[in-house]
């Protein structure tokens, strides 16, 4: 049996998967070789650290912990780059039918410690069955309620999350009361790297970058809505 012709609207899209594959095995790659040289310093230096608290060399140990906590960061950023390189690996080949409603509960149950410690609130009506990656679409879900657990308000964070039906697909709102966005920024907070002012520890810029990848590998789109002081409410499309 003849393999179909690829024709010429099929070329960009074709180039730029197999451009997004070799970045992202690439970063795969990188990231892997630099987890190893990082966790050698970080156990090295905590050991120091150890020893220098026996010895009550307060100088030492506080340079020792300014090492730790920077090693502790590159951590952070490359798990970030591991979860944004296998966005850029999403294809329709991985699709299921997937619950939204169970991965959601999934999210919750490992984010119960943050959300416990927060005081935080998650409400959630009914989710529909979607077709796509499953582990995906997981990191989506865990991406949007992390951003208002490090970006949030003095008042008691609550999260509202909620779908509807329109016409071919279906929209999705993550709507919290966190401190919210300045208009301008909207648009900014979805590119690689881009880091809003926060009272608690910094993220590494690349989650709701990782959430624009996921939506849009899965032929949605993501957007936000906000105001400084009246929390932010993010929505996403996925096919029906």
């Amino acid at each position: 049996m003849s393999r179909p012709a690829v024709t010429a609207r099929d070329l960009p899209q074709m180039e730029r998967s197999k451009s997004d594959r070799e970045i992202s095995e690439f970063l795969l790659r990188a990231c892997h070789d630099l987890r190893s040289a990082a966790r050698g310093v970080r156990t090295h230096s905590e050991l120091f650290l150890k020893e220098a608290g026996k010895s009550r060399d307060s100088a030492s140990g506080q340079r020792l912990g300014f090492i730790v906590e920077g090693v502790r960061r590159i951590d952070l950023l490359l798990d970030s780059l591991v979860h944004y390189s296998l966005a850029l690996q999403i294809e329709s080949a991985s699709f299921q039918s997937t619950s939204m409603g169970v991965l959601l509960r999934l999210v919750l149950a490992r984010l119960d410690k943050d959300l416990r410690a927060s005081g935080a609130k998650v409400i959630y009506g009914e989710l529909p069955t979607v077709t796509g990656n499953p582990d995906r679409l997981m990191q989506l879900f865990e991406n949007l309620l992390r951003n208002p657990l490090v970006h949030c308000s003095s008042a008691p964070l609550r999260i509202q999350i909620s779908a509807a039906s329109q016409a071919g697909h279906w929209l999705f709102t993550v709507r919290d009361n966190g401190s919210g966005i300045e208009p301008a920024l909207l648009e900014r907070v979805f590119m690689p790297f881009e880091r809003l002012e926060s009272k608690h520890r910094p993220g590494a810029g690349l989650g709701l970058a990782t959430c624009r990848v996921i939506v849009e590998r899965h032929g949605g789109r993501i957007w936000a809505e906000s105001q400084p002081g009246s929390g932010t409410t993010f929505h996403f499309t996925l096919p029906a």
